[in-house]
């Protein structure tokens, strides 16, 4: 093979293998169902960046435990020792759920993840 072969060669593979890695790396991230119980000592900020940083207070257990207002937990199990309890969104979404937050009979779902940086990042609202 030629020099100009395998470089037409390398350009198609990479022409192929890009969008299989950019579609992997974008998969990359599973979310799981967070319900937060509104009102009590969680806390909604501005980030500056039109998002949102919520504190809450981690849940004894399970959802079908029961969450006091402020809390959130997993739907099958409690958060962990060093998972953040933080929510950070920086989407539209957060209006979504933001003034259910303030009401203590309010439950909402967010799907987050742990982003690695302290914050359990919302990828989309409801179960």
């Amino acid at each position: 093979m030629t020099v100009f072969s395998n470089l037409s060669l390398l350009a198609a593979l990479a022409v192929i293998v890009t969008p299989i890695l950019t579609i992997d790396t974008a998969n990359a991230q599973q979310s799981y169902p967070l319900t937060c119980r509104g009102g009590g000592t969680l806390s909604i900020q501005n980030d500056g960046s039109n998002g949102v940083r919520i504190n809450f207070q981690p849940g004894a257990g399970a959802v079908p435990q029961g969450l006091s207002p402020g809390q959130c937990t997993w739907s099958d199990r409690a958060l962990r020792s060093g998972e953040p309890t933080t929510i950070c969104d920086s989407s539209a979404s957060a209006a979504q759920y933001v003034g259910l937050l303030v009401q203590t009979d309010q439950y909402p779902i967010l799907q987050v993840y742990n982003n690695g940086r302290g914050c359990m990042q919302v990828t989309r609202v409801g179960p």
